[in-house]
Parts: structure tokens; C-alpha cells; sequence
């Protein structure tokens, strides 16, 4: 069982400028602790794999040690910095955008609840 969304964020240029970029939220029952993020610009998609205990941290406070942080921005927008060997990609997101998905995403898979089965995530992967 499955969520998923699409909507739209804005990229924040160096600049400080933005662009929209349309943005596919995806939460899987099969892989509970993860959300995956699909970015769709100029033609191309870029995958980013994420803990969902990060994305409902970061609502509140800074959340992220690593290649994924999120903080709060303002009372309705959150900031997601993705950082790879090459480059900080920054997006400005509303807040309850976010919020609706992750809801959506507890209500399939309760915290503490969520069961994850590495010996069939293994076959999967390794087939």
C-alpha cells in the first residue's frame, strides 16, 4: 500500500530567486521508515530517498545531519536543503503541503508500528 502526491516547490536559485519544480511525494508501506522524492525539471528526474522521522522533525525544528535537512522558514513554509558532493540544492515548501502528506502517511503505517523485512527487501534488490 501506497501514498503518493504531487505537487509543486520552489527551487531557490543562488540568487534568491525561484522556479517551480513539480515534485512526487511517494511513502510505501513495504519501506516505512522512508519517503521518497521525485524532482521533474528540464526534462529530467532526480530521486531523493529520505527518513520520514526526519520530514515530521523538521516541521518544528532543524532536522538533517546529512545529505537531507529540513527546518521551518516561516509560519507556512519549510526549507529542504538536499547536499550532494556537487552541489546544495535548496527548495521552499508550504508547510502544510508536507503536513497533509505525512498525515496521510501515518494513517497507512501508525508510528511504531511500522515493520520492515529485510530478508524480502534483500531478495527484492538483489534479484
Amino acid at each position: 500500500m501506497r501514498v503518493a502526491s504531487r505537487t509543486v516547490f520552489d527551487f531557490v536559485r543562488p540568487n534568491g530567486t525561484t522556479a517551480p519544480v513539480e515534485t512526487e511525494l511517494l511513502y510505501q508501506s513495504e519501506d516505512p521508515y522512508a519517503v521518497t522524492m521525485r524532482f521533474h525539471a528540464g526534462g529530467a528526474v532526480a530521486t531523493w530517498i529520505m527518513g520520514r522521522d526526519l520530514l515530521i522533525e523538521g516541521m518544528t525544528k532543524p532536522a538533517g545531519l546529512g545529505d537531507v535537512r529540513l527546518r521551518p522558514h516561516a509560519s507556512r513554509t519549510l526549507v529542504l536543503e538536499l547536499i550532494s558532493d556537487r552541489h546544495v540544492t535548496v527548495f521552499r515548501l508550504p508547510t502544510g503541503t508536507l503536513r497533509k502528506f505525512l498525515d496521510a502517511s501515518y494513517r497507512l503505517v501508525p508510528p511504531g508500528a511500522e515493520n520492515f523485512d529485510a530478508d524480502a527487501f534483500l531478495d527484492t534488490v538483489l534479484r
